[in-house]
């Protein structure tokens, strides 16, 4: 049989062979023996099936491992010799590779340690959740009594009836039907009457019908017959009914009425919902209280600025320079100053930061304080002439002498306008 094979045995065989060194240490065996040895005595209920390295695997060990698959599966493998020897040898191969690794130090590997702090962290919160969640105490009957009453809407369910029909052309030939009916049986008048050859000779049944529906099995949209088959009592024949494939003469059976499904039905399904909803709640609760608890503080700008891109100084000055709006221009040199200060990228940002409220945005009180800011900062800078000249003569609406249209201030190879006199060099 082929189902057995995706039996995930290998997961399975690993971590019970993490557990047979330990268990055979204690059995005198000698770790790494070589050479042919003698079999073990024989143990009638609890056989040795293989050595490896002088530790028994043990029948009890592969019934272990046969323990954790699905009982077809573990059926298969029971009665199959050579796939009971393939499970032995494959519990043997990885006994041998976790021997080999632990003699090749994969427990000093740095990766390995890395993999195991991992697993162990989410095997403690695991834990942790499972312990505090056991902690809630089971949900009362009466609690889920009390919703199943207060949400009848949830669980009602609609009328439903099993319909059989006798298809005929036309309405004359269905009142013929309905005249036959009243001294033959349905069963014998269907077989001889309706059109319906698919149902003809099993009394015209077509299925069920819901009474907050219209569809009619084999029939199709057909509302008039979902009402009559609701209207009529059990075993009485309808009146001629126009469908979309012809008239029809139709009986219902099986029928149940709408209303509330019975509570035993619903029971569990309420229970589950209920116990996942306090769940989820008491989940939150639980997080907002460690929060609290551990002091937890989320700073939104630093994730703000964890989203964009990382740019060196020049290319965030660069980024500055293109922005259409003088704000925007203005916000973006900030960053370069705020960020790299050192950078000389970031000297001429903050020249630049009092030269747009000047000259363009005209905010002479702004650009006040932002070359006075520079001055500050870059004290020793080569456009500290310039930042005073802004100073002394911004407001007066004069040019700054030997500044035109075509003179460029030049970082990184990035053409600005010159924000003072002549062609400012670099800091």
């Amino acid at each position: 049989m082929i189902r057995y094979r995706s039996f995930s045995l290998s997961v399975a065989a690993l971590c019970l062979t993490l557990g047979l060194w330990s268990c055979a240490g204690s059995s005198g065996g000698k770790a790494g023996a070589r050479g042919p040895q003698a079999p073990p005595a024989h143990d009638p209920l609890n056989p040795t099936l293989a050595m490896v390295a002088g530790s028994p695997i043990t029948r009890h060990d592969v019934d272990s491992v046969l323990a954790t698959a699905p009982p077809s599966i573990r059926e298969d493998y029971l009665a199959d010799p050579e796939q009971y020897k393939m499970l032995v040898d494959r519990i043997v191969q990885q006994q041998i590779i976790y021997l080999a690794a632990k003699s090749a130090g994969v427990e000093s590997d740095s990766a390995y340690r890395m993999d195991l702090a991992n697993q162990q962290r989410q095997l403690i919160m695991k834990h942790y959740y499972a312990k505090v969640v056991s902690s809630l105490p089971a949900l009362p009957d009466s609690a889920v009594r009390q919703y199943y009453e207060s949400h009848p809407s949830e669980f009602a369910m609609p009328g439903r009836a099993r319909v059989r029909h006798i298809q005929v052309a036309t309405r004359a030939k269905a009142l013929e039907v309905r005249k036959r009916l009243l001294t033959m049986s349905w069963e014998t008048v269907c077989a001889l009457s309706s059109t319906d050859k698919v149902t003809a000779k099993s009394g015209g049944v077509l299925g069920y019908v819901v009474s907050d529906g219209d569809q009619v099995p084999g029939v199709g949209k057909a509302p008039a017959i979902v009402a009559a088959a609701f209207r009529l009592k059990e075993g009485e024949a309808s009146e001629p009914l126009k469908g979309p494939k012809g008239w029809h003469i139709i009986r219902a059976d099986e029928k149940t009425e709408a209303g509330p499904q019975p509570y035993a039905n619903v029971e569990r399904q309420i229970r589950g919902k209920m116990e996942s909803e306090r769940s989820e709640r008491f989940q939150q609760d639980l997080l907002e209280s460690l929060k609290k608890k551990y002091g937890v503080v989320v700073y939104t700008d630093s994730i703000q600025n964890a989203m964009e891109p990382i740019l060196t100084p020049a290319q965030l000055f660069a980024q500055a320079q293109t922005a259409s709006l003088g704000r925007d221009r203005i916000d973006l040199f900030r960053k370069v100053v705020e960020r790299f200060p050192n950078d000389k990228s970031a000297v001429q940002a903050s020249f630049m930061i009092g030269f747009t409220y000047a000259e363009e945005l005209k905010d002479y009180p702004a650009a006040r304080a932002a070359f006075e800011d520079f001055l500050r900062r870059y004290p020793k800078s080569d456009l500290v002439a310039s930042a005073n000249w802004m100073l002394q003569n911004m407001e007066h609406g004069v040019p700054p002498p030997q500044v035109g249209e075509s003179d460029t201030l030049l970082i990184e190879g990035l053409p600005v306008q010159p924000p003072g006199p002549g062609t400012p060099t670099k800091p």
